[in-house]
C-alpha cells in the first residue's frame, strides 16, 4: 500500500473521532469527564457507563486512551460509548483549553494539599473534571490550568482509589446536586 495513502487513513481515524453534539459547545448543564492518557480500557469503559448514568455528560478522551472500536471499551462501556459524546485530543492540554473556552470551569480531581474534598467543594454542574492516568496522575501542563482542584478524602493507607471509582464518586455527587437543585 502506498505510504501516502496509509498516512491519510490514520489522519481519517484521528479526525472522525468523536460523537458530536452541539452540547459540547456549550458549558450549561453537561459536565464533562476528562480523561488524561488513562491506560486502561477497562477504565475508560467503566467511565462510559458512569458517565451515561448521569446524562447529558461527555467524556474526552486524550493520548493514550483507546477509543470507541477498542473491544475492551466496548465490553465495558456496555454499549455506552455509542450514544455519550465523546471527542478526542492528541494531547491533554489541547482538551482543557477546548473545555475553557466552551464556558467551563476546569476542576483537577487529585490527591494534592490544595484540594478541597468533593462535598465541600463550589463547582458549576457542568465543569470538565480531569482525571489522571493510574499510576502517573494528571499532567502538570493541565492541574496548572485548573480552576480548582478536589479530592475524595480517603482513609486507607495507599489512598489510590481507582480512577474509575472516583469518576463514579463525582458522578453522584453532580447527580445528587442535580436533584437538590430541582426541589
Amino acid at each position: 500500500m502506498n505510504k501516502a495513502v496509509n498516512r491519510k487513513r490514520v489522519l481519517l481515524k484521528t479526525i472522525v473521532s468523536s460523537v458530536y453534539s452541539e452540547s459540547l459547545c456549550s458549558s450549561s448543564g453537561m459536565p464533562v469527564f476528562l480523561l488524561d492518557n488513562l491506560r486502561s480500557a477497562f477504565n475508560v469503559g467503566s467511565v462510559f457507563r458512569t458517565v451515561e448514568a448521569i446524562w447529558p455528560a461527555a467524556v474526552f478522551l486524550t493520548g493514550i486512551c483507546c477509543r470507541p472500536g477498542n473491544r475492551k471499551l466496548k465490553n465495558t462501556s456496555r454499549g455506552t460509548h455509542a450514544v455519550v459524546p465523546w471527542r478526542y485530543f492528541n494531547k491533554a492540554v489541547d482538551a482543557a483549553i477546548w473545555a475553557k473556552n466552551s464556558g467551563r470551569m476546569l476542576v483537577a480531581v487529585e490527591n494534592s494539599d490544595d484540594s478541597v474534598p468533593l462535598w465541600e467543594a463550589h463547582f458549576d454542574l457542568s465543569s470538565a473534571f480531569m482525571l489522571g492516568n493510574e499510576a502517573d496522575g494528571l499532567h502538570s501542563d493541565i492541574a496548572e490550568l485548573a480552576d480548582m482542584s478536589i479530592c475524595f478524602p480517603q482513609t486507607g493507607n495507599r489512598k489510590c482509589i481507582n480512577v474509575s471509582s472516583t469518576a463514579a464518586i463525582i458522578a453522584a455527587e453532580i447527580q445528587r446536586r442535580k436533584f437538590l437543585e430541582s426541589k
